[in-house]
């Protein structure tokens, strides 16, 4: 599973409509319903998310997937300290103590959640325009 910055994970591309994912990728394992999100999880080890306010157009992508590669290399599943070293874009964001840390690329649109000393999880988002603030979808 390769992983875009900006752009979504292997042919699945942020900004799509919920029928072509379903083409893409057949019917999600379990689906959760929120007021204001539709959350799709699949047993390859992905999340996908649909915000309302963006149409329910796949909003950002979640991969907890340790066959997930950025640029090339692995990146679930690696030490805080590896993450700081082999992905130095990424900038610790916020320290929940126990319950964890977020780590942020700015320039990657990538939020790597770190549990436990590894990264648990990687959250793609789209490019936003700085002055709309509206989701820039990859073509």
């Amino acid at each position: 599973m390769n992983i875009f910055p900006k752009i979504g994970i292997d042919s699945l591309k942020l900004g799509i409509s919920r029928n072509d994912v379903q083409s893409k990728l057949g019917a999600p394992a379990n689906k959760e319903n929120h007021a204001e999100e539709e959350i799709w999880e699949y047993d390859s080890g992905i999340e996908l998310s649909f915000q309302e306010e963006d149409g329910y157009r796949l909003s950002s992508i979640t991969v907890f997937a340790e066959s997930a590669l950025l640029d090339s290399k692995p990146i679930i599943g690696i030490t805080e300290s590896e993450l700081e070293a082999i992905f130095p874009s990424f900038q610790l964001d916020e320290d929940f103590k126990q319950d964890g840390k977020s780590f942020y690329a700015d320039d990657l649109q990538i939020m790597a959640w770190v549990f436990e000393g590894e990264v648990f999880n990687i959250i793609i988002f789209p490019e936003y325009d700085e002055a709309s603030e509206l989701p820039i979808w990859p073509k």
